[in-house]
């Protein structure tokens, strides 16, 4: 996988190198372009999981504190055989909670007050940092799935993207406004670079349904 200060050198060789940028400056730039991709949609690499054990006490009280990189649940109780279905809603997401891994339903945080004092629900309580069940769950060991914030790039680490469509991130740097004003190059070649990465988008989009499919 090639590292952050790799790719850098390769757009430094796209745009001929522009000396007017720190190396702190191309690696935000390249930070800025790298969460844009990653936040477009939610991405199979981005899908993790978490479990331990639940903080809190009584009824309503126990609650689960939020990942550091938390950026939203993903859904984790369809069924992917058709032999199979689930009568709910579009995109359930549930807790695991103990040893049988028994569903708690996320329910909007608009709805928690209908479900107050009835177990088997929880509710994203996300200005706190919390996930919050109603009722007094049964069990206190946990686990779920979410959609995580990936790292914040350093010059020695690398993006999670597969290193094949890396280059998505060298032409998204070429495309930005900071660069263009600095680059003659890069705003001779402003249409060419946008073109190569909106394919280069779709190339790794159409990978990424593939293993939607698995």
């Amino acid at each position: 996988m090639a590292t952050a200060a790799q790719i850098i050198t390769n757009f430094e060789l796209q745009v001929s190198d522009v000396t007017e940028l720190s190396s702190a400056e191309e690696l935000y730039i390249l930070n800025r372009v790298y969460n844009r991709v990653m936040s477009s949609r939610p991405w199979e690499i981005l899908k993790t999981s978490v479990s331990g054990t639940m903080s809190g006490s009584g009824t309503d009280g126990m609650y689960i504190t939020l990942p550091s990189d938390f950026a939203f649940f993903s859904p984790n109780a369809n069924y992917t055989q058709n032999n199979y279905e689930f009568q709910g809603n579009t995109a359930p997401v549930v807790i695991f909670v103990g040893t049988n891994r028994s569903p708690y339903y996320v329910v909007n945080y608009s709805d928690r007050v209908q479900y107050l004092g009835k177990t088997g629900f929880a509710y994203l309580d996300y200005a706190n940092s919390k996930i919050v069940f109603t009722g007094t769950p049964t069990e206190t060991t946990y686990l779920f799935d979410y959609i995580k914030v990936p790292a914040t790039l350093t010059a020695g680490t690398s993006p999670i993207i597969p290193e094949r469509f890396q280059d998505i991130l060298v032409y998204g740097m070429a495309t930005e406004d900071s660069i263009l004003q600095l680059s003659p190059k890069a705003t001779s070649y402003a249409a060419e670079n946008q073109g190569r990465y909106e394919s280069m988008m779709q190339d790794l989009a159409y990978w990424n349904s593939n293993l939607l499919n698995n």
